[in-house]
């Protein structure tokens, strides 16, 4: 074998078929990724020159260049000027894709730390269950006892509770949402939403556009149908639009998930110019969006946020919406409204998930809506967190240094913080877990090449008085790593 041929040897493997719709230099991106991820091309592995690469695969240097590009834009590879190509070094969570359920497992337990109940829980966005009123679940649970008996406790049909999904579509009316109750369907919890969805449109190989960052869960459940995951930028308005735009071209995605209102976990809301550029680009590329509505009913601003789902006239977006988030966790009631088009396609895998969601809470929560219950709820809910919302942005402006960025959400219960070059996230959290005070660091919510440089503080389980402590403590954790950095 000669020397150029050994150049060479690693790539004999790669087969370019010009006859398909997919550009040459993507494919050849998908290839040489494989070949990353799979241990074949280690990290520092120097790639072949572009011209004598294009030779080798008959094919233009223009399109090596694009290729190379593209990896060193989603991280897997560095240039050095005059010198070539290489091979970056991945974070755990992507070098071996075939342990993505450990990678899941690692960052759900960083997300939901163990603790002692002394400790100031800044992590959790679960609400605290002493701010939540039991009495008028206790009245909706004896009534619909009451009116269905044993019947209560029966199956539902797979889609739902009939009467909920017609609550659900008036609900949804009346937030700008055009929904028929033959396109709701009940599901338990937002992340079997996820779930069915990625199981429904995604299969191994299909691409798939997340926000960066982006809820842990979601890329999970994306790797787990062996999606290729292409992250977009978000800014402080929504996602970056020329950056999608540019992917969109290249990648063609199945499937592009968002939160456009108050979006986890940075807390941005997308403008209105960028939802209707979405939309419109959506539409341009034919692609499927899924709409996670996090949390839009806890705002704390007098603007109303509808849901990206209110201006979809083509019948494009999947809207998945979670009321036990802010409700009660533990009841697990969540629903989708689907295109018409895909409705027996996620009945079936929702059948064949766990057949159908709880009878007799569907049932309670159907009277919440008829009655205005949950409304009242609501806005309970929403008098005490703006609250304790108002002071964690004033224990921010006090104890926090100023070169600390952080955005004033619409609403939610958390804040998304960016450290200063240099000081490590993971610092911060470890340290502060020394002085009893749990916070949430970044890197779970990127699907790859995190920035250790963020940290999200959650004021859902805490009181006041300790929102006000642990933010002091954590303002004195990073004061004091700035102060070492200069000193050093």
């Amino acid at each position: 074998m000669t020397g150029q041929d050994e150049q060479f040897v690693n790539f004999i493997s790669i087969q370019l078929d010009k006859t398909k719709k997919i550009a040459l230099y993507v494919q050849l991106y998908d290839a040489i990724r494989e070949l990353i991820i799979e241990g074949k091309l280690s990290h520092g592995y120097l790639l072949p020159p572009v011209r004598k690469f294009a030779a080798f695969l008959t094919i233009n240097a223009g399109t090596v260049m694009n290729t190379y590009k593209l990896l060193e834009q989603n991280g897997y590879i560095f240039s050095r000027g005059g010198s070539g190509s290489y091979v970056a070094e991945l974070k755990a969570a992507e070098a071996d894709e075939k342990s993505e359920k450990e990678d899941e497992f690692d960052a759900i337990s960083m997300l939901t730390p163990t603790m002692d109940e002394s400790y100031i829980n800044l992590a959790s966005i679960a609400l605290n269950p002493e701010l939540i009123s039991v009495e008028s679940f206790k009245r909706v649970i004896n009534e619909v006892l009451d009116r269905d008996r044993g019947y209560a406790f029966s199956y539902q049909e797979s889609q739902g509770f009939y009467p909920l999904r017609e609550s659900i579509s008036v609900y949804l009316k009346e937030r700008g949402v055009e929904a028929r109750p033959s396109n709701v369907q009940i599901i338990s919890g937002a992340q079997q939403g996820i779930d069915i969805v990625a199981k429904a449109l995604l299969d191994y190989g299909d691409y798939v556009f997340v926000e960066n960052p982006t809820y842990s869960g979601a890329i999970a459940a994306f790797r787990s149908r062996g999606a290729k995951i292409i992250e977009i930028s978000m800014q402080e308005d929504g996602i970056k639009i020329e950056e999608l735009e540019e992917k969109l071209r290249t990648f063609r995605p199945k499937l592009i998930y968002v939160m456009p209102n108050i979006q986890n976990p940075t807390g941005y809301s997308y403008s209105t110019v960028k939802r209707n550029r979405l939309m419109g680009l959506a539409r341009y590329y034919n692609t499927i969006i899924l709409e996670d509505d996090y949390i839009s009913e806890l705002t704390y601003s007098k603007k109303s946020m509808a849901p990206l789902k209110a201006i979809d006239r083509d019948d494009r977006v999947i809207y998945l919406k979670s009321f036990s988030k802010i409700f009660m966790p533990g009841l697990r009631l969540a629903f989708l409204t689907i295109p018409a088009k895909l409705v027996n396609r996620l009945l079936a895998i929702k059948h064949n998930s766990d057949i159908s969601t709880s009878g007799l809470t569907q049932r309670a929560f159907d009277l919440y809506l008829r009655k205005g219950i949950w409304l009242e709820h609501i806005e309970t809910i929403r008098k005490l967190y703006l609250d304790r919302f108002k002071m964690t942005l004033d224990a921010i402006e006090r104890f926090i240094p100023s070169d600390v960025v952080y955005k004033r959400p619409q609403g939610g219960l958390s804040i998304w913080l960016t450290l200063p070059e240099g000081i490590s996230a993971k610092a911060v959290v470890e340290t502060a877990r020394t002085k009893e005070v749990l916070l949430t660091e970044g890197t779970p919510f990127f699907p790859r090449q995190a920035v250790d440089r963020y940290i999200r503080i959650s004021f859902a389980t805490v009181s006041p008085e300790a929102i006000w402590r642990g933010v002091e403590i954590i303002g004195k954790i990073i004061t004091g790593l700035v102060n070492s950095k200069e000193d050093f």
